[in-house]
């Protein structure tokens, strides 16, 4: 058996210490001395980035601040390089090289040690597949979001902003995104199941649901320590169960009761005789001729989308009404279009909702300064090779920052400026302002979330006046970019 006295074990332990400290640092260095000006390096030992993003927060209330300033104060910067327990990401900025990277998505596939619970979660889903699995499911997927399919949904929509937003406490703050991820939860939900599900734990099924998701991804913002240490030693293996706080395993037993109720929905759709022609249908007929899909697909790719659907939606359209509420001429215009084209809201439908410029240009000024992904999911370099003048090795980390861009003042004037109109004769590189990414993995629910956000903004502002709750908003990250404090809205309803 091997003995240590205590000063060798002090000795290995300042030389680990040392290493998790040096060793990122040093490779820091020396790409800055290859690159020079071309790269900016953010260093912290042990954690890096996160302790970058708190600085953020604490000197702007805006925890992307410094992604909005980077291409002004440092308009040579073409890759970001930070550390993490984990090590190195290289952050890609500039429209060229994120081209190329979309381009050539089978370099890379997307990381996944910073989700825990992945594999029960969502690396079966549509945005984890890859090769021939992505293929067979982005197809399957496809046919729910075709635009006939999209245009049967309008109905739906409209009738659950009426009752969602006729149940609001007038002149009271509310969360708004709560309110509007209930409807886009809920249309997911039909286009999916072709059902609503009970009541779980007190709460909608769809709010316990968006919960321990959002509870699940954020332990790595609550216990930081504990899950990078956990990451770092098992890397994608799923993690032994005494590793596991309570509030985890608290966590995952929600988790598989949630997906014990999908699972039987399931089971019950492949006895029906008569089988609505939804998504799950689809799903279920293309299981029966691909023994390789489950079950267990079907169940991770409607918590993906739901996931997906709900958070950037509901997200985007409390970044719309922050928008009206501190620029309230754009209330006044916008009212006034809506006025001239629909009258009213039983008027709106399939063939008039993409009519409106104004509304249109509107939601795209918003998705420039707020959108709700600042940046693409973190990919891993599958073999080596060179983006433009950088070489990037296998196993590497790389991740894609579209914010940046949308703050860049040669391509946006006075970026800091709200001004829809700016998009009226804006012709733009396509891979410059990309909120749904591009390239053949794009957003596939895009179409039917500027939908969602379109109906949702046309009854807001017919019925009411948006008002914003208190001072000092502080911009943070929820998995999306969003305000921290989450009833920041108010709503006067309008006389009729």
């Amino acid at each position: 058996m091997f003995q240590f006295s205590f000063l060798e074990i002090l000795l290995y332990l300042v030389f680990i210490l040392a290493l998790l400290i040096c060793k990122p640092l040093v490779q820091m260095l020396l790409m800055k001395m290859k690159y020079g000006k071309k790269m900016y390096m953010i260093y912290y030992p042990f954690f890096g980035r996160g302790i970058h993003y708190k600085n953020q927060i604490k000197r702007y209330n805006d925890i992307m601040h410094f992604e909005k300033m980077i291409s002004q104060e440092n308009p040579e910067v073409e890759i970001i390089v930070n550390n993490s327990f984990m090590g190195l990401t290289q952050i890609f900025i500039k429209p060229d090289h994120i081209k190329q990277i979309l381009q050539n998505q089978d370099l890379y596939r997307k990381a996944r040690k910073v989700f825990l619970f992945g594999e029960k979660m969502f690396y079966k889903g549509l945005v984890f597949q890859e090769g021939e699995d992505w293929k067979l499911a982005r197809n399957v997927l496809s046919k729910s979001f075709e635009f006939e399919q999209l245009r049967a949904r309008i109905p739906l929509i409209k009738k659950l902003c009426e009752e969602k937003f006729q149940q609001v406490q007038e002149k009271e703050a509310i969360d708004i995104i709560n309110i509007s991820g209930n409807i886009v939860g809920e249309v997911i939900t039909q286009s999916f199941f072709s059902q609503s599900f009970k009541n779980i734990n007190g709460q909608t099924f769809l709010s316990e649901l968006v919960n321990v998701l959002i509870s699940i991804i954020s332990q790595y913002r609550v216990a930081p320590y504990r899950c990078s240490t956990r990451a770092l030693i098992f890397g994608e293996q799923e993690f032994p169960n005494w590793t596991l706080s309570k509030v985890e395993i608290q966590l995952l037993a929600r988790l598989q009761n949630i997906k014990d109720i999908l699972k039987i929905s399931i089971q019950e759709r492949q006895k029906m005789q008569n089988k609505p022609a939804d998504f799950l249908t689809a799903y279920i007929d293309t299981i029966q001729q691909n023994p390789k899909l489950t079950e267990e697909h079907a169940i991770q790719q409607y918590i993906l989308l739901i996931f997906a659907g709900i958070d950037t939606t509901s997200n985007l359209f409390g970044a719309c009404c922050y928008a009206l509420s501190v620029h309230p001429e754009w209330q006044i215009k916008l009212r006034e279009e809506i006025k001239k084209q629909y009258q009213t809201y039983e008027q709106l439908n399939s063939e008039n909702i993409n009519m409106s410029n104004l509304i249109t240009n509107f939601i795209n000024e918003c998705m420039r300064m707020y959108t709700p992904v600042p940046y693409l999911i973190e990919r891993e370099v599958i073999k080596d090779h060179k983006v433009g003048d950088y070489f990037l090795k296998k196993n590497s980390q790389v991740q894609l920052c579209v914010l940046a861009n949308n703050y860049d003042v040669n391509k946006f004037p006075n970026p800091f400026n709200f001004n829809p109109n700016r998009w009226n004769t804006q012709n733009i590189d396509p891979f410059l302002f990309i909120p749904f990414s591009t390239g053949k993995r794009n957003c596939i629910g895009q179409h039917m979330a500027l939908m969602e956000i379109k109906c949702l903004l046309i009854y807001l502002l017919m019925n009411f006046e948006v008002n914003l709750e208190g001072e000092n908003h502080v911009w943070t990250q929820k998995f999306v970019y969003t305000i921290q404090n989450e009833k920041f809205i108010s709503l006067k309803r309008l006389a009729k």
